[in-house]
């Protein structure tokens, strides 16, 4: 596991939708610690925000993570910005993630069984059976 050496905070600004996924990363502010921002945002994009009654508000939220070294734990914080102002029934980003993984892997899949396939009913010339001994005048 990688822990930074010194303090880090990120925050970022997103979108989410009436079920309370993120559907858009709007903008971030990154640490400086390249594989904790990579961390914190894999954690953005698979977050729920919803209310403690399980209801969500459609909206534009900031969301902080903030890093203590000397506990090795992360504290994030969530604050509406202002609700509404986007499409409350977009996809969750991650949804639409994985939708393209699921494009890719099948496009990839068609292109090893297009590599791996044998190809038949072509003559090869050198392969062709040989003339007969040539005629005598």
């Amino acid at each position: 596991m990688h822990y930074p050496k010194k303090a880090a905070h990120t925050a970022f600004v997103i979108e989410i939708n009436k079920l309370g996924q993120v559907t858009k990363v709007r903008s971030r502010t990154n640490s400086g610690d390249h594989v904790y921002d990579s961390m914190v945002l894999g954690n953005v994009v698979q977050t729920f925000v919803r209310k403690p009654d399980g209801t969500a508000v459609a909206g534009v939220y900031r969301m902080r993570y903030d890093y203590n070294p000397k506990t090795k734990s992360v504290r994030r914080t969530v604050q509406l910005i202002h609700a509404g102002g986007v499409n409350p029934d977009a996809v969750g980003l991650v949804d639409r993630m994985a939708e393209v993984n699921r494009r890719s892997s099948e496009v990839l899949r068609k292109a090893e069984e297009a590599r791996t396939k044998p190809i038949k009913g072509v003559p090869l010339p050198f392969l062709s059976p040989s003339p007969g001994p040539a005629a005598s005048p």
